[in-house]
Parts: C-alpha cells; sequence; structure tokens
C-alpha cells in the first residue's frame, strides 16, 4: 500500500472495550462481527487468533481485523494484559474493500512501538469520551476515530516499504509465517543478505534476545494457546510449532515455562 489510501466514509463508532486480562484467564470463543476492529496492546502480551492464523502480540502492537473475520484474543498465562479494542462500522478507504482498513493478505499485526504515546492518547479520549457520552461526545469520538485511523495508515504506508523495515523486523516476520518448519541461524541470516554472525549481534542489539532464542519463545508462546485453546494431542500441537519429535518439545516446553505441556494445560483449565 505504497499510496495512502482516502477516506470515502466517515466510520462509525460502536463499541469501545478497555482490555485487562489477568493471568490464567482462559481464551476467549472464536467470533465474528460485521463491523472492523482494532485492537491496541497497551501493555503485556497476548496470543491472537485471526482467522486460524495465531500472532503473539506485546506492547505497542496493533490488531487490525477486517470485517467477517472469525477472531479470539488470549492472554499469555505469564503475563497480564492492557489495551482498549474498538470496533466500527462503515469504514470505507480508496483502494480497499469496503470495511476494510487492510489488504486480505496483509499480516494485522503492526507495531507503532516509536508512537505507542500518541496512539495510546487517542485510545484513551476516544474511551472517555464514549462511556461519559456527554452532550458533543459523538462528533468528538468521530473525529478522534477518523484521526486514528489516518495515523494507522501513515505507519502502514510507511511499513509496507520494504526499505524501512529493519533486519529484525524482517527476520521476525519471518518466524511468524515459518515457525513451524525447521529454520536454522544461516537460513534466517540468507533472507536479509547477511552472514549469520552479523545477523546474531544485530538481532540481539535491537530485540534483546538471540534470533534463535526469539524462534523458541516465539513457538512456546503459539503452542500455549494451541493447549488451551484446543484439544489437540501435545504430539500434533508439537509438530504445529515446528517440533516433530514431542520428546524434545516436551524439554524445552518445560525448560521456558516451567510445567510440561500437559501439566500446563492442566494447571490452566
Amino acid at each position: 500500500m505504497e499510496k495512502l489510501p482516502a477516506l470515502l466514509k466517515t466510520p462509525h463508532l460502536t463499541s469501545v472495550v478497555e482490555l485487562s486480562q489477568v493471568r490464567k484467564q482462559k481464551c476467549n470463543a472464536l467470533h465474528r462481527h460485521e463491523s472492523a476492529e482494532i485492537l491496541f496492546i497497551q501493555d503485556g502480551t497476548a496470543n491472537v487468533n485471526v482467522n486460524g492464523q495465531i500472532f503473539t502480540v506485546n506492547r505497542g502492537d496493533l490488531v487490525l481485523i477486517n470485517p467477517n473475520l472469525e477472531h479470539d484474543t488470549l492472554s499469555c498465562v505469564d503475563s497480564s494484559l492492557k489495551g482498549f479494542s474498538l470496533s466500527f462500522s462503515g469504514l470505507h478507504l480508496s483502494l480497499l474493500p469496503e470495511g476494510f482498513m487492510i489488504l486480505p493478505d496483509k499480516k494485522p499485526v503492526l507495531n507503532v512501538q516509536e508512537q505507542h504515546i500518541t496512539i495510546q492518547k487517542y485510545m484513551e479520549d476516544i474511551y472517555e469520551e464514549f462511556i461519559n457520552n456527554e452532550p458533543g461526545s459523538q462528533e468528538i469520538t468521530s473525529s478522534l476515530l477518523k484521526t486514528l485511523i489516518i495515523k494507522i495508515l501513515r505507519i502502514l504506508c510507511t511499513t509496507d516499504s520494504s526499505k524501512n523495515a529493519s533486519i529484525s523486523e524482517k527476520v521476525k516476520k519471518y518466524i511468524s509465517e515459518n515457525y513451524n518448519r525447521d529454520i536454522s541461524l544461516n537460513e534466517l541470516a540468507s533472507i536479509v543478505f547477511v552472514n549469520p554472525y552479523h545477523l546474531a549481534h544485530t538481532f540481539k542489539d535491537e530485540m534483546g534476545i538471540a534470533p534463535i532464542q526469539y524462534l523458541i519463545t516465539y513457538r512456546i508462546e503459539v503452542a500455549k494457546t494451541l493447549l488451551l485453546s484446543t484439544n489437540s494431542p501435545i504430539s500434533e500441537i508439537a509438530s504445529k510449532v515446528g517440533y516433530p519429535n514431542a520428546n524434545y518439545f516436551n524439554l524445552l516446553f518445560k525448560k521456558y515455562t516451567g510445567y510440561s505441556p500437559g501439566k500446563f494445560r492442566k494447571k490452566s483449565s
């Protein structure tokens, strides 16, 4: 999306929910609605299932959910989740199907860490006006929502330009799309055209964790969601997150969570 879409129709805010999920909260049921939705992660970590794909989101992430997409949200067991959910109808942007914020084939998670405070302020102001419902609140929320959407579109346009993506962001994106495969450091280095040593050094400087460690933690977070939201056998879940050897998966899972997969599922239930 190189060109900023024009707002052809002003959206109508239908609901604002303040997210506050404590640890061990079970997964919300998969649901869909005709409204578009924006999830803003103010703090904590969550696993989000959007149309069958599971994404791990953290502080400063937005999740853009087009209408009629099946989705749910699960707060990770080791983290509390804070943020906001905005639902709105009537959106129509040029270059996109009516109601859509992003193209159907685009990843719905957008990191806005650099503008975290700005986005958070818009969310808080919209929430306050919506719940207070004072004279003029509808006009104010409409204006704030319109501005928020335009700011998000600007970020999308910048993010979509591959030349602006850092090495770490490209690697993270690749991992999110291929975590169920056998991935090596050499493979990750090859997709960003650097040597493995350079990737390991750069990724750790930017993310505070080595790339292979990031891959493991990403797989573990996806496995947590599958353990809590499905009845799939542990061996099947292990294979789905890139570990065909279930015994090795059990050892890794216990190392990173303190529990075996079976005990984790039983404890959280």
